[in-house]
Formats: structure tokens, C-alpha cells, sequence
């Protein structure tokens, strides 16, 4: 029996397939450093697992490597669920959490195309500016941004990132998953003070994560930056899962308190409209 690693996750065992042809270990280009040899012989693995289970024997004989150093890099692997064993642990398979960086790629390449139109609609009728985000890790990365019509610019980009817990968009995002995977994420985030309002206290941003899950749509008022209001919503998935936040902001001039409710509910519904477009045919928040 082959060496076993704790599973991130089990599936049922798939039908064996060929193997198509790969390259021998001996036939990789020169390694930079031990680091990118390391990661040219794991994908090497993970090259061989996509075409059926295997056990370390099996893969140490198709790629051309030690064992020993396939099972350090199996190990390895499996401890970040990119392998796992399967139910008898003689053999590896690919691990779940590939499919689950496949899903953000998949929609990614999607979600701006689908979004755009929608996004433009809540620019013209806020006359604000209006960003799109993704998560990653304990931050958000801005994907699109379409500047306010009315000259009200703001130092954002597209590629920039802000901490979850200070941003519309964040908390939106945050809202939008399971309380428990929002926690372990807020777990790992030092809330340090952006501005005077920054909130920084766990409890309290909790309160304001069920808050925004009541009414649907999630406030940064002024928290990531003196003097600007934003308003965020989540963008759900075809599986029901949020896969992005968009939010329009701009000065409080612009967004006086009397306005935070109305401009909410039209950042709702685009958030729900592009969910509806991306096959979400759940009831948005």
C-alpha cells in the first residue's frame, strides 16, 4: 500500500483512462532554482493525475522522478487540497480545490464581459463611480471601473486592492458567504484604523455584516477613505456562490445620507441583474 495523506475532501473513484504522452522529467528546461524546479516537477504530477489516479510508484515510473521525491511533493500537494487520496489511500487523484480555482477563473473570464453593460446603466444613472471586485485572500482586487460622468475622480484602479473589512465591497462579500468562512477570513485580517471611522472592532462588524445582509446592500462610510461614500453589493454565480461585489462611491457632497438608500437599492438591483445574467436563478438579497 502506498504512503496516504490526510484528505481535504473524498470523491468516488473514476474509470481509468489513457495516459497521453508527457515529457520525462530529463527533458524540462534548465531550473532556475530549486524552487522552480520543485514546482515544474509538482506540475508534472499534477499533469499525470489529470489523466487517472495513481499511486506514488506508478507516478515516480510516468514522470520520470524519485520517489522519494514524489511523495515529498504529493505530501506537499495534498497539503494545500490540490491531490488527495482516494477512499482505499493506495492512490492520489486531484483535489477539489483545483475545481474551485477553476470556477473563479471560468467566471472571471466571464463576469466583466456580462458586466459591463449593467455597470455603465448604474454610472449613468448615479452619475458616480462605479467599481467591480473579486476577492482575494482577506482583500478585494478591483476588476473594472468606470469613472463618474460628472468629473468626480477618484485614485482607484483597476489591478488596485483594499482590506475587506473597511470596504462597501468587502462587506459585501463578506455578508454574501457563510458566516463561518466570513469569520475565519476576518480571523486572519489585522482591522487597522484607514480612517477616524474605520471600523475595527470584530463584534461590531459583525453587527454591521448581518446588518447588511437585512437590507441587502453594504455601506463604507467614510472607513477606507476621509470623504467618500461607497455603496456595495454582491454578485452571485451560477452555483449560488458570490463571485464578485460592485459598489458606486463618490464625495459626500455626492452621496449625503438621505441619499445611502436609494443609491442601495439601485446598486441591488445591477448587482442582481448581472447575477441573473451570470445563471444565478436564486432570490437575491
Amino acid at each position: 500500500m502506498e504512503p496516504t495523506v490526510t484528505p481535504a475532501a473524498a470523491r468516488g473513484t473514476d474509470s481509468p483512462r489513457p495516459a497521453r504522452a508527457r515529457r520525462p522529467v530529463d527533458s524540462l528546461p534548465p531550473a532556475r532554482g530549486g524552487g522552480v524546479q520543485a514546482v515544474e516537477r509538482a506540475i508534472l504530477l499534477l499533469e499525470a493525475l489529470a489523466e487517472r489516479d495513481a499511486g506514488i510508484s506508478e507516478l515516480a515510473r510516468e514522470t520520470g522522478l524519485h520517489k522519494a521525491t514524489v511523495h515529498r511533493l504529493i505530501r506537499t500537494l495534498a497539503d494545500a487540497g490540490l491531490v488527495q487520496p482516494t477512499p482505499d489511500g493506495t492512490r492520489y487523484r486531484l483535489g477539489l480545490r483545483l475545481a474551485e480555482f477553476g470556477g473563479k477563473v471560468l467566471a472571471r473570464l466571464d463576469l466583466r464581459e456580462v458586466a459591463l453593460p449593467y455597470l455603465r446603466e448604474l454610472r449613468d444613472r448615479t452619475r458616480l463611480t462605479v467599481h467591480m471586485a473579486v476577492l482575494d485572500r482577506t482583500d478585494v482586487v478591483y476588476i473594472e471601473k468606470l469613472d463618474s460622468p460628472a468629473n468626480l475622480r477618484m485614485a482607484s484602479h483597476v489591478g488596485s486592492r483594499n482590506p475587506l473589512y473597511c470596504t462597501a465591497l468587502g462587506k459585501a462579500l463578506l455578508a454574501a458567504m457563510p458566516e463561518d468562512r466570513a469569520d475565519a477570513l476576518l480571523d486572519g485580517v489585522p482591522m487597522v484604523p484607514r480612517t477616524p471611522t474605520t471600523i475595527t472592532d470584530r463584534e461590531a462588524l459583525r453587527r454591521e455584516l448581518a446588518e447588511t445582509r437585512r437590507r441587502g446592500y453594504a455601506i463604507d462610510n467614510e472607513e477606507n477613505e476621509e470623504g467618500i461614500r461607497c455603496v456595495g453589493a454582491a454578485v452571485f454565480g451560477h452555483g449560488g456562490q458570490p463571485v464578485a461585489a460592485i459598489s458606486a462611491s463618490g464625495p459626500l457632497f455626492s452621496v449625503a445620507d438621505d441619499d445611502i438608500a436609494p443609491l442601495g437599492e439601485a446598486v441591488r438591483h445591477a448587482a442582481a441583474a448581472i447575477s441573473r445574467a451570470m445563471g444565478w436563478t436564486g432570490s437575491h438579497p
